[in-house]
């Protein structure tokens, strides 16, 4: 059991370790995926933003150009000055709307030809004004009105027109590109999220399953370990911790419910002339056997025990009166009797000394049960007209107890 155990948690901890191995990397990967994604749609929302702003620049300029040719119409059709409003806030600001296209698009050559263009014809476009605008302050309404008649201002308006739409057309493409990166990324961080939430969820079900069998293998064999510790390893009976530990248990029961005990305590004798005639083996054998024939003759509910070497004890609960002790003490002799006539042919006489002491009216404690017992033994040992004796209140003084090992 023991070696199988130790092969089995050897086995469950190689599990657990493979299996966290797996965890902390999916984890560690998970994360790095995470953190990659996040700087894509980081980038991704640069992009949009600078999208934005490049349509709002261009529509800038675009206002600009129109408010332009506003004043520059109203002031040559009515020649009022208040018409020039305008055109002398979109000069103005005319200049800042494209530096600040330039800066928009330093990193993308094609954007910046493109403002470049837009550059040099809104020069030409506001020139053009200029001048018609100059004619009419001079008096000359006629040639200012000749000179917007010759279409050049036109052109000049057509081809910002024209670059304005081809930039922010790229730009709108630029920015619906990135913003349908970020859905598709934020779909699959969320795909990959629960991915590996349920990947996770399942190696920790898993795993509960191996710790809990690997406990079920402790614990089956800590029963082990428990009964090979109160089980005597020869016979299979109870040994002297668990005698102990009965006795134990009965005395804080009696505090609360008294109830009549009797222990007899049982010695071989003729056994040593086995063990030395015909070795341990043989001796092993034998007590097998007596532990078989006195397990035979104990009453159910009774508890029989070897304390070590040929000595057992028999813990015996609920008798009527010293008579049925007598008669189970008989019984056992006679078990034990008919063991020696069975075993090696008959060639080895055993028999057994029983002391008996009983609680209350034997003894004043439970603790006190064994020393008596014990002593009870050796006088029936002595004796040898019969194979038990009751210990007796007036003798336990004079006896000295065993100590419990």
């Amino acid at each position: 059991m023991p070696r199988r155990l130790f092969r089995a948690a050897a086995i469950d901890r190689n599990r657990f370790v493979a299996l966290y191995a797996f965890i902390a990397a999916a984890l560690l990967l998970s994360a790095a995926f995470f953190i990659y994604d996040a700087t894509i749609i980081l980038a991704d929302r640069t992009q949009d933003d600078t999208s934005v702003a490049v349509l709002e620049a261009g529509n800038r300029v675009l206002h600009d150009l129109e408010n332009l040719e506003t004043g520059q119409r109203g002031y040559l059709l009515t020649g009022d000055d208040n018409y020039l409003q305008p055109y002398r806030f979109a000069v103005r600001d005319l200049d800042d709307a494209v530096l600040r296209l330039h800066q928009l698009v330093a990193t993308d050559p094609r954007s910046t030809a493109l403002v470049g263009r837009i550059e040099r014809a809104k020069n030409d476009k506001v020139m053009e004004i200029g001048r018609t605008l100059d004619l009419a302050r001079n008096g000359n309404r006629e040639a200012a009105l000749a000179l917007v008649q010759t279409n050049e201002g036109k052109r000049y308006m057509d081809a910002l027109r024209g670059d304005l739409g081809v930039l922010l057309q790229n730009w709108r493409e630029v920015r619906r590109v990135a913003v349908q990166d970020v859905d598709r990324r934020v779909v699959l961080a969320a795909t990959a999220l629960a991915f590996i939430a349920v990947l996770v969820c399942c190696l920790l079900v898993y795993s509960l399953f191996v710790q809990r069998r690997a406990f079920a293998l402790v614990h089956a064999y800590t029963d082990v370990i428990n009964r090979r510790a109160t089980r005597d390893a020869l016979t299979g009976l109870p040994n002297r911790r668990q005698l102990l530990s009965t006795l134990d248990a009965l005395a804080a029961e009696s505090q609360v419910l008294p109830r009549r005990i009797a222990l007899l305590y049982l010695d071989m004798d003729g056994f040593k002339a086995v063990n030395d005639t015909l070795g341990h083996t043989a001796g092993d054998a034998v007590l097998r056997a007596l532990a078989r024939a006195l397990l035979t003759a104990t009453r159910e509910g009774d508890l029989l025990v070897r304390i070590g070497g040929d000595e057992f004890v028999m813990v015996s609960f609920d008798f009527d009166d010293d008579e049925q002790l007598r008669e189970l003490a008989t019984r056992l002799a006679a078990s034990v009797s008919q063991v020696g006539a069975d075993e090696s042919n008959g060639c080895f006489s055993i028999g057994v000394s029983i002391g008996i002491a009983t609680y209350p009216d034997g003894v004043d404690s439970i603790e006190e049960l064994l020393d008596a017992a014990d002593a009870a033994m050796y006088e029936a040992k002595r004796a040898g007209r019969t194979p038990f004796a009751f210990a007796r209140r007036d003798a336990k003084k004079n006896v000295i107890s065993l100590h419990r090992r």
